[in-house]
């Protein structure tokens, strides 16, 4: 598995909201903290979340910090000493 299949897997689990006050979307992806983004559409709402999640992934992994399986899928991550 690759990490494109981590990220497509996450994706799937997207929440979304309309917030009627802003008229933006809104969504996260459960289990994964921080993973939150907006747009003025569905599509830019997502697009934004795969940023995020990109960015959320690098984060982790370059501290050594566990990425939650997803599906099956894991994310390799090496203990930092």
């Amino acid at each position: 598995m690759s990490l494109s299949d981590y990220m497509h897997a996450a994706l799937e689990r997207a929440v979304y909201h309309f917030n009627r006050e802003d008229g933006l979307i809104y969504g996260e992806i459960p289990g994964l903290e921080g993973v939150r983004g907006k747009g003025k559409t569905v599509l830019e709402c997502r697009e934004h979340l795969c940023e995020l999640l990109e960015d959320w992934i690098y984060f982790h992994v370059s501290r050594g910090i566990p990425v939650p399986v997803i599906n099956g899928i894991e994310v390799p991550v090496r203990e930092i000493f």
